[in-house]
């Protein structure tokens, strides 16, 4: 039998990133989100950023929904940590429409080391994958902007919404 905790203790302990230890963590969807959210929430109320980059990585693989929404949302509003790109990933895979136009908002404030507009275009990811009028029209709004790469890249996704509605 896994156990979830243990794993957890052990990644947030390792020092080793080219190991195998994502193997020991079981397929599926959904196993542990009786365990993730409410790290997140603990993560977010302590400030932890090595746990919520952590918690995270174990988001991403195990699965999130609609009920983790509420707290990425306010983890992009703070600024103790550097996970932006991993938690706009998050939100793509949840396709939230409440999230649509705090992605916009991270879009068009492009961080000062983003020279290649990253976080931008993962919030442009995401939003495309949302697909609702209302996501749609805020990458019409990225694509007016007078930053080029961010303008190209609305485009992009835009054509891709067209093509896979």
């Amino acid at each position: 039998m896994f156990d979830f905790q243990k794993f957890y203790t052990g990644l947030l302990a390792r020092t080793d990133y080219f190991d195998n230890y994502w193997e020991q963590f079981p397929t599926g969807r959904f196993l542990f989100k009786d365990k993730t959210l409410p790290l997140l929430e603990l993560n977010a109320a302590e400030k932890d950023a090595h746990g919520l980059s952590n918690t995270l990585a174990v988001i991403c693989r195990d699965g999130a929904d609609r009920d983790y929404t509420g707290v990425l949302l306010t983890l992009l509003d703070e600024n103790w940590h550097r996970s932006e790109e991993d938690i706009v990933s998050v939100l793509e895979m949840i396709k939230d429409p409440d999230s649509a136009d705090k992605l916009y908002e991270v879009a068009i404030h492009v961080p000062d080391y983003d020279d290649m507009r990253a976080l931008a275009k993962k919030c442009m990811w995401a939003l495309s994958a949302i697909g609702t009028p209302r996501a749609i029209e805020k990458l019409k709004m990225l694509q007016r902007s007078t930053d080029s790469i961010i303008s190209e890249n609305a485009t992009f996704q835009l054509e891709q919404v067209v093509k896979n509605p």
